[in-house]
């Protein structure tokens, strides 16, 4: 078949002018009396990272652990295609994630579905304008149950 007799393999996103992007999904799962502490270590962690897109995605518990789990932006497919500075950047960071914060146990996670009520606390969370509100819901997860 020659290529002009192809179909084309443009995605609707693309089509649509959307920018796809990948997020990838890291979770810490302090115990509960350690949980504080891990997000404050979390949230300090962050705020001196610079040039990464990075969101809580989702707040809960499971057990004799709080989750924490954030969502670190690699970029676009196309930036991760050619490993654009960003890109790097992301990945690093990740790197640094699992190697920093091995004590509370960090893995790669599926991030969760919007509507689930983890998501939903973080979003809460996330919106919120106090100094440090995650450690405050971290605080009120740790001690529930």
């Amino acid at each position: 078949m020659a290529e002009h007799d192809r179909p084309s393999m443009t995605s609707v996103s693309e089509f649509a002018g959307l920018q796809r992007e990948l997020e990838i999904g890291v979770q810490i799962a302090p115990s509960r009396p350690t949980a504080p502490a891990a997000a404050k270590c979390l949230a300090a962690f962050l705020d001196a990272e610079h040039g990464v897109r990075v969101r809580l995605a989702a707040l809960g518990t499971s057990e004799s652990r709080v989750l924490i789990t954030i969502a670190v932006t690699l970029g676009s497919i196309d930036d991760i295609k050619v490993a654009a500075p960003e890109s790097r950047r992301a990945l690093e960071l990740l790197q640094r994630i699992v190697d920093n914060l091995s004590a509370y146990d960090p893995a790669f996670v599926t991030l969760p579905h919007p509507s689930s009520a983890e998501a939903q606390l973080a979003g809460h969370v996330s919106r919120r304008r106090d100094a440090l509100p995650m450690l405050g819901a971290v605080r009120a997860l740790a001690h529930r149950g």
